[in-house]
């Protein structure tokens, strides 16, 4: 994980969600995944065009986060 998706990930997830505390759930929220796809928009410069690229990412990271 890149520096700058780890910064997007400390500013998307609360930081009571952090570490391995997920609620005994097993895979990440929609809300989730959306906190840290918009960060990882605004960490690139709110650049346009990349809203797939970075909803696939934060679900990547996510669920890698939760395993």
């Amino acid at each position: 994980m890149s520096r700058e998706s780890e910064i997007a990930m400390e500013h998307a997830i609360a930081p009571s969600d952090m570490g391995k505390k997920t609620g005994r759930r097993l895979y990440p929220t929609h809300d989730e995944i959306a906190r840290l796809a918009y960060s990882l928009y605004e960490s690139r410069g709110r650049q346009e065009g990349h809203q797939t690229e970075d909803s696939l990412r934060a679900e990547q990271q996510l669920v890698h986060h939760y395993a």
